[in-house]
C-alpha cells in the first residue's frame, strides 16, 4: 500500500457544501487534513482541502474521478474542482474538471447515492 497526498480546490461552495464536500472524501476512505476557506464573497468560498489517502492498485485519474464525483454528488451540483496528486517521489500530477467532466463522471458514478 502507498499514500498520496491530495490538494483539492472547489469553488464556489458555500459553508454547508464545503462540509458536505469533507463528509463526502471520509465516506471515501480520504482523511482530510486541512480545510482553508478563501472568501469570495457573499456566502462563497474557495475551499482548499488537503487530503491523504491510502492507495493500493488504483489508478491516480480513476480515484481523483471518484473522489470528484462523490463530492459533487454531495453537495447536490456542479463547482469548477482543480486537484493534485503527490504519490511518493513520483512526480506531482494535476487535474482540472469542469462541467464536461461533472457531466461524464456524474454518469460513470451515478449508483453512488447522496447521503441523507
Amino acid at each position: 500500500m502507498h499514500h498520496a497526498q491530495l490538494n483539492l480546490c472547489i469553488a464556489p461552495l458555500t459553508r454547508a457544501e464545503t462540509d458536505a464536500a469533507v463528509q463526502a472524501l471520509a465516506a471515501l476512505q480520504t482523511q482530510v487534513v486541512r480545510v482553508i476557506r478563501q472568501p469570495l464573497g457573499g456566502e462563497l468560498c474557495l475551499a482548499v482541502i488537503e487530503a491523504e489517502r491510502t492507495v493500493q492498485d488504483e489508478s491516480p485519474v480513476w480515484c481523483l474521478e471518484k473522489l470528484a464525483a462523490g463530492m459533487w454528488n454531495e453537495i447536490g451540483r456542479y463547482a469548477r474542482i482543480s486537484a493534485s496528486w503527490q504519490q511518493g517521489d513520483d512526480e506531482e500530477l494535476w487535474y482540472e474538471y469542469g462541467e464536461d467532466d461533472y457531466r461524464r463522471l456524474m454518469q460513470a458514478f451515478r449508483l453512488m447515492k447522496r447521503r441523507a
